[in-house]
């Protein structure tokens, strides 16, 4: 395969090159304090789609929207769902659109998983279908039921947390679903851990319908780090009904940050993140793990101590001045190579909490204000052997105020021969949205991609999706007004 196609990324390798991008509009809405927040559903023959509510977990009033391709909002709707419950996810599978529904069953004390479609004038097509359901004494209410579709939109995995009835011992639930939402399995796995020591970065299921979770519990190993964790993936392959766990690292890395993908163009799914070596403070060594799929067994396992001119540049820091390392660094995105490798692209991010006090009524209180930093990005192409291919940097400064970084971080378009970096300029008065590109050799690219000139835009990065080959489907914030917009490069 020609060097030139290391960036032909999974599901876009038949996109095409494109030098310039192309910026188009929906109809300015104005915003309502009671749908603050959006959420893109994303895009079908039948239309775009986007959820609108007054909180970040859209679980309940939820408004359902449906915008023509050319960004013209049609329907505005309450989300047609007849039973009282929450929403959980709503999702396009196989093109088509399913609000997915927990509820608590009076007459059987479960908690029921409900599947209901809608069509394409947004009614529900139907009723709702109970597609999973476990007793509600088990369910462990602080943690969430998680939802998501394969990349090609045909395989739908849920997970969860319960624990045992008998000793509190956390169970690992995993329900997969083909593209008419019929289950293809369900499996529940004891993990031997109380349900407080476990936590889930991430979980994925491949086109086939075979489901990974990254996973990680208190170590069991002797050693100073006082909150030193175990870390695995765990894999399970439905045609053998096997699960298989494979333990990340070894006993002298302090894992610090990691993330996953799934690569279905050659079958495997890598694992990257950042440790500290030993009783090191310093976070300043990566590792990538390669599992095959269809070998069912690990392909790579690389771990070094990055080089310091590598540090210096993902990172902004000076070497002279100080020793720059990855702390605070959180991987927001990993994206896999045609040739195994994998590109991730890690963001700075910092919250300080400042407390103060005032007086209501000559009555002290206190308050707290909350601050959200979002700073440099650090991007690194990494071969399939696990070497760096290259490290590249994009300077930012985004600082903002109770609101939760709104409008802060970055948004990522993987195109054939790049990978674009959008985020906002300056959040403090009516900045430009930016584009950082970098290409397969390593060659970077600044440019404004939405001038403020006659009007005010602000990208919400949280709330963009790919839907297609060189096309990125946002929401914006443009003069006070929420405003889709699609920008094709």
């Amino acid at each position: 395969m020609a060097f030139r196609a290391i960036f032909i990324f999974l599901f876009f390798h038949l996109g095409q090159t494109a030098f310039g991008q192309t910026v188009e509009w929906g109809n300015p809405q104005k915003i309502k304090q009671k749908n603050l927040f959006s959420q893109l559903v994303g895009e079908s023959p039948a239309g775009i789609f986007v959820l609108r509510a007054r909180n970040t977990d859209f679980s309940s009033d939820v408004i359902l929207e449906k915008y023509k391709s050319n960004l013209a909002l049609e329907l505005s709707v309450p989300a047609p769902i007849t039973i009282n419950g929450n929403i959980e996810r709503v999702l396009l599978v196989n093109n088509e659109l399913h609000i997915f529904i927990s509820a608590k069953n009076t007459q059987t004390g479960n908690i029921d998983i409900l599947d209901q479609k809608v069509d394409a004038n947004l009614k529900a097509a139907g009723m709702p279908n109970v597609i999973c359901s476990f007793p509600a004494a088990l369910f462990v209410e602080k943690r969430k039921i998680q939802i998501k579709t394969s990349a090609n939109k045909k395989q739908v995995l849920i997970q969860f947390l319960t624990k045992s009835a008998a000793n509190g011992d956390c169970k690992l639930n995993l329900f997969a679903y083909n593209e008419f939402v019929q289950q293809q399995f369900g499996k529940q796995f004891t993990l031997n851990e109380q349900v407080e020591d476990v936590f889930i970065t991430n979980f994925e299921i491949d086109n086939t319908g075979n489901a990974f979770v990254l996973i990680d519990f208190p170590s069991k190993k002797t050693i100073s780090k006082i909150d030193n964790r175990d870390f695995f993936l765990y894999a399970y392959y439905p045609s053998e009904d096997k699960m298989l766990a494979y333990e990340l690292g070894n006993e002298n890395l302090f894992i610090e940050e990691l993330g996953m993908c799934v690569n279905n163009f050659n079958q495997t799914v890598s694992v990257v993140g950042f440790y500290s070596e030993g009783n090191q403070t310093s976070v300043n060594g990566y590792f990538m793990e390669r599992f095959s799929i269809s070998k069912r067994s690990t392909d790579e396992k690389f771990a070094s101590i990055l080089d310091a001119n590598i540090i210096q540049k993902i990172t902004g820091g000076k070497v002279e001045i100080k020793n720059p390392d990855l702390r605070n660094f959180y991987i927001r995105k990993v994206l896999p190579r045609s040739d195994g490798g994998l590109f991730l692209l890690a963001e700075k991010y910092t919250r300080v909490e400042q407390r103060f006090n005032y007086y209501i009524n000559n009555m002290p209180q206190e308050g707290v204000r909350v601050t959200y930093n979002y700073d440099e990005v650090g991007l690194l192409s990494i071969n399939k052997e696990g070497s760096i291919h290259f490290g590249d940097l994009l300077r930012k400064r985004q600082s903002s105020i109770g609101d939760g970084g709104y409008i802060s971080g970055i948004a990522t378009l993987a195109t054939q021969d790049n990978i674009y970096v959008l985020y906002n300029s300056e959040l403090d008065k009516d900045g430009n949205i930016n584009a950082h590109s970098v290409n397969y050799q390593g060659k970077t690219d600044e440019k404004i991609a939405v001038k403020s000139s006659n009007f005010s835009v602000a990208l919400v990065p949280s709330d963009c999706k790919q839907t297609g080959p060189n096309t990125l489907l946002c929401s914006t914030i443009r003069d006070k007004q929420f405003t889709l917009m699609r920008i094709t490069f």
